[in-house]
Parts: C-alpha cells; sequence; structure tokens
C-alpha cells in the first residue's frame, strides 16, 4: 500500500518540472510588450538568440594599410606578417565584444570585416572600425608633448568592470607578458604623476598614478557610463594593431539563407524531439516518459542559455550542433534505460536496478561526452568563425545533456516510481529473465568457456 506521506515529495517533484516546462513554453511564444503584469518590452527569449552572417546578414567594412604609416625599414615579408597580426587583433576584439562569428580576412594589404546580426552598424564600425595607433606618454600639460614611453600593441586585451563601490564603470586592461613588466616600470617611475593616453599623437585623456601596478593588469577609472567606458576601452585595443588602417568603405550584407533556413531548423528540430518522444515511450514505457519530461525541460533551458550567453550567435552550423546534442542527451537516457532493465533481469527490486543502472551507465556516458567537450573546446579555440558557433553549441548543449541525462531523468523517473510497487514493473518494460533464458546464457557461457581454452 502507497502511503499519501511517501507520495508527497514526489508530487511536488512533477509539479515543479511541469510548472518550469509550461512557464518556459509560454514565455518562449508570448512577448509582454504593453504593460502587461508590470513587465514591460519582454521579447520572447528565443527571438533574442543572436543570429550569423548567413541567418540574418548584417554589415561589412573594408581597410587599408595606410602606406604612409608604415614605419620606415620594414621588409614586405614584415609588413604581411603585421597584416595578418592586424587581422589577430580585430578579430579578437570582435569575439570579445561577444560577435563571435565575425569573420576577418586579409587579401593583400586590404582587410575585409563581416559582422553578423548588428542593429546600427555605424556605431560598430564608428568604434571598431577607424583602428590607430596608441601611445602612452608621460603628461604634464595640454602643450607638452613628452617622449612615447609604450606603445598599443603591448596591450593584450581592453574591456569594461563596474566598480560598485564608487558606482561607476572603468576601463579594464590586460597587458602582454613584455608589456606587463614594461608598464610595472612606467607607473614606478611616474608615481604621483600622470600617464597621458595619445590615439594618432592626438591627446585623448589621462590618468593619475596612483602606485607602481605589476601582475599586468590595470583600470583606468572615472566618472564613466558604460558607454563611455566601452568607446575608450575599444578606442585602446583598436590602437593596439600593428598597423594604421583606413576605412575604404562599409555596407550592410543580406542573409545568404535566412527565415527560411531558420524555419527549416525549427521544424526539425520539433519533429525530431517529437519522434524521439515517442520512441522512448514505446520502447521504454514510464521510463520513457520520464525521460520525455527531462528532454523537454533540457530543450526549454537549451535555448534559453542561447538567447543569454554574449558569445552565442546561431549560425546554420550552429543549428546542426543543436540537434548533434540532443541526439546525445537521447543516447544517454537510452544507455541508462538498457543498464536498468539488466540490473532488474538480474533479480534485483526495481528502486536497486534504477540504482545500479545509473551507476553502471556512468563511466560509459562520461568517456563519449568528455570526448565531445574536448573536440567543442578545441573547435572554440582554433576553428573559423562558422565552426566556432557550431562548437559553442556544441559544448552547452553536452554540458546541458550530461546535466538531464544523469541528474534531472534520475530525479523524474524516481518521482514517478513512488507511485508504483514491484509488481508494476512491465510498466517501466522491466521483466524478469524466465528459467529457459538463463539456463540457455548458462549453456552459452559454458560453451564459450570451452572453446575459449581450446583455443591455441
Amino acid at each position: 500500500m502507497i502511503k499519501s506521506k511517501s507520495i508527497a515529495l514526489p508530487i511536488v517533484i512533477l509539479a515543479v518540472f511541469s510548472i518550469l516546462i509550461v512557464l518556459g513554453t509560454v514565455f518562449a511564444f508570448v512577448s509582454l510588450t504593453d504593460g502587461q503584469l508590470g513587465i514591460y518590452n519582454y521579447n520572447a527569449y528565443p527571438t533574442c538568440i543572436k543570429l550569423g552572417l548567413d541567418l540574418s546578414g548584417g554589415a561589412y567594412a573594408v581597410y587599408e594599410v595606410d602606406e604612409d604609416k608604415i614605419p620606415e625599414g620594414m621588409t614586405d615579408d614584415e609588413i604581411d606578417s603585421a597584416v595578418e597580426g592586424t587581422r589577430q587583433s580585430l578579430e579578437s576584439l570582435l569575439v570579445n565584444k561577444g560577435y563571435t562569428e565575425a569573420q576577418v580576412s586579409v587579401y593583400g594589404r586590404t582587410i575585409r570585416v563581416e559582422v553578423p546580426d548588428v542593429d546600427d552598424p555605424e556605431r560598430i564600425f564608428d568604434l571598431i572600425g577607424r583602428p590607430s595607433s596608441l601611445e602612452f606618454k608621460e603628461y604634464t600639460d595640454a602643450d607638452t608633448v613628452n617622449e612615447t614611453l609604450m606603445t598599443g600593441d603591448e596591450i593584450a586585451e581592453a574591456g569594461v568592470t563596474y566598480n560598485s563601490e564608487t558606482g561607476y564603470y572603468e576601463v579594464a586592461l590586460k597587458f602582454t607578458s613584455a608589456g606587463s613588466d614594461k608598464f610595472a616600470k612606467i607607473t614606478s617611475d611616474l608615481t604621483g604623476k600622470y600617464l597621458g593616453i595619445y590615439i594618432n599623437g592626438e591627446y585623448v585623456m589621462h590618468a593619475s598614478v596612483g602606485e607602481a601596478i605589476s601582475g599586468g593588469q590595470a583600470s583606468i577609472s572615472g566618472q564613466y557610463s558604460y558607454d563611455d567606458a566601452y568607446a575608450l576601452a575599444v578606442q585602446i585595443q583598436a590602437g593596439s594593431f600593428p598597423l594604421q588602417l583606413n576605412m575604404r568603405e562599409s555596407s550592410t550584407l543580406t542573409a545568404t539563407l535566412g527565415d527560411s533556413a531558420i524555419r527549416a531548423g525549427v521544424i526539425a528540430g520539433l519533429v525530431g524531439l517529437l519522434l524521439i518522444i515517442v520512441y522512448l515511450i514505446a520502447i521504454y514505457r514510464l521510463m520513457g516518459v520520464a525521460a520525455s519530461i527531462a528532454l523537454a525541460y533540457y530543450t526549454m533551458t537549451y535555448v534559453f542559455f542561447l538567447s543569454v550567453f554574449p558569445w552565442v550567435q546561431l549560425t546554420l552550423a550552429g543549428i546542426a550542433g543543436i540537434l548533434l546534442s540532443m541526439g546525445m542527451a537521447v543516447d544517454a537516457n537510452v544507455i541508462i534505460f538498457e543498464r536498468i532493465k539488466e540490473e532488474y533481469a538480474k533479480g534485483k527490486s526495481m528502486r536497486m536496478a534504477v540504482s545500479e543502472g545509473f551507476k553502471r551507465s556512468l563511466g560509459a556516458i562520461l568517456d563519449g561526452n568528455i570526448t565531445t567537450i574536448i573536440g567543442a573546446v578545441v573547435l572554440m579555440l582554433v576553428g573559423a568563425s562558422t565552426i566556432k558557433g557550431f562548437g559553442i553549441t556544441l559544448l552547452i548543449g553536452i554540458v546541458l545533456s550530461l546535466i538531464t541525462s544523469l541528474l534531472i531523468t534520475r530525479i523524474i523517473l524516481n518521482a514517478i516510481m513512488a507511485f508504483h510497487s514491484e509488481k508494476h514493473a512491465a510498466l517501466y518494460a522491466m521483466k524478469r529473465k524466465s528459467e529457459d533464458e538463463e539456463e540457455t546464457q548458462e549453456v552459452n557461457a559454458s560453451a564459450e568457456e570451452v572453446q575459449g581454452g581450446a583455443t591455441v
């Protein structure tokens, strides 16, 4: 007899997951733009996923190396190397600003930059589209120009941070290993004085040096809004390029695939998800129901993370990563359920079979998923822009699928099993081995031993 107290917690668990799935579905399709429920300008979270060039278009700009600003004595090979360094710096800058699918290509001494899914292309290229030379000098007054102490090519990264104590944003600088040592010496020499920043030879700002700064990191503080700090950070990082560039042209790009590809991807995903759910329930019955609930939760969570992670920009390759990770999530459930059925067939109780099934399948699932995670990380680190998008969506999906299959599915399955006893094992596609099956298995095992012993 099932006691009411024993099913209270399972009811709560199932209710919580059901509510989360319903809310996730509602907020995935419903936008609130008229002040409903006190929420203003809420957009359904799937619409917040940034799209790549092939799905949404974007903007492009073409830059030329300023021949007059090339340092004297540089050979053609050195110039080509500097152009490639500038390309890498531009690409790094765009990726750091969240445009992971940006494409930067070199054609001789010309660089083409393509940035996907931008609402205001002019603002993007106003900030990053005018690479320039950056210099640090001692600042005494507006009319005095001192010698250059450090150049921008020794800055590895410039970004924006928030200072909770002052309530203002700051510009965070990270130096190269050589730049770190040089900056420590400069700030040591200028303690109590001012360090000025000059771009293209023109004064931009100066900051007081309170102490020697070591460790390769520094921050520029002031009463900056986010936009002000962001603009300054981009100016500084743009000044770290090895060569000075001039923008030759810029314009917008149309999507090569567009809405039809998005619709096809969504339809394929939904049809695949429905077929997977039907298969799981048909083969594994209530275990399949538990997996289906977990899979629905996984899908909603996956789409939510794609919409909030700043480095996600969805392309056709990214959609492939999503579908692949969903398939691996189902594969993990199949491995677990087969192990559970094997344990029950050996004579264990339902709950013991579930516990042993998850334990036995853990190694195989971790091995398969960890190798995939390593592959996704490698794609993110060394792959081209489109491949990076595939790696990012695959990595997010695999991590979530591990959590879903090993934790969420188990919680839901145990909650469902609380309503049944051992006599309901058939509802979970579990059955004991018959005496004939056991005898046949023993005979086969003995035959294998004999054959193995006779082998030379």
